[in-house]
């Protein structure tokens, strides 16, 4: 009858699909057992995982063996008969490009001071542990732009009544401070300070002065996270958005 002919027409069928998919799971099983497949890679939302992505963005990696740490001090200081100064306000990014806009200063470079560990690299600064601090130091020419009007710049750029932070940036590392080369230094920094109510800038002697990676160099004028540089022209006076 009907039922007969149609469990005499089905039954085959099945076994025909049921066929076709295990010959079908057999070949992806040989391909996959030969073929590697590219592992995926998964953003992160912690503080490194977003530096590595701004490193990548601009050609670079924030890894500590493979981003190349600036060179610094310039040979140019010997003939140049510039002098140096060392300023920390904060996320050094803002403050570098605050100083490249003033006429005198000759070369900046940001960096990390007054710590307890050779060479560090950014992830280590941040993490607080090896007590330094984010600071820009610059070559500046004393015939151009005095120390006592850098420091003048300084404390416009930030607020130095804050202890160890400036705005959303928390931590040791964005302390405020002068850090003086000379004796002559230490004075102005002292009597700038004493004329700004309730500052928090620790002044003191400059210690080692650790170049940060390449990619945080001129950060800002060169793009900074959304590609859009920003002026570095002496006396400029656009508003610096600090992260670019």
């Amino acid at each position: 009858d009907e039922d007969e002919r149609l469990l005499s027409v089905s039954i085959p069928f099945v076994f025909s699909l049921s066929l076709c998919a295990a010959l079908l799971a057999l070949l992806v099983s040989v391909f996959l057992s030969n073929v590697s497949l590219p592992s995926l890679k998964i953003r992160s939302t912690s503080p490194t995982s977003t530096i590595s992505s701004i490193g990548e963005q601009m050609g670079t990696s924030s890894s500590s063996s493979s981003n190349k740490m600036a060179s610094w001090p310039p040979q140019s200081m010997e003939t140049e008969g510039s002098e140096l100064a060392t300023f920390a306000a904060g996320c050094f990014w803002g403050v570098e490009l605050r100083f490249q806009r003033v006429p005198g200063v000759l070369k900046t470079c940001v960096g990390y001071i007054q710590g307890h560990v050779d060479n560090p690299t950014y992830e280590q600064t941040c993490s607080g542990k090896t007590g330094h601090t984010e600071a820009v130091q610059m070559t500046y020419d004393p015939k151009q732009v005095t120390f006592g009007e850098l420091c003048d710049v300084f404390y416009a750029g930030h607020n130095p009544t804050q202890l160890n932070r400036q705005g959303g940036d928390v931590g040791t590392q964005y302390r405020s401070g002068i850090y003086y080369h000379t004796e002559e230094q230490k004075k102005i920094a002292e009597e700038k300070k004493g004329q700004v109510a309730g500052a928090v800038t620790e002044i003191q002697a400059a210690d080692t002065f650790w170049p940060a990676e390449e990619y945080h160099q001129q950060y800002l004028e060169k793009g900074g996270r959304f590609g859009s540089g920003q002026s570095a022209a002496k006396g400029c006076t656009d508003k610096i958005r600090c992260y670019g």
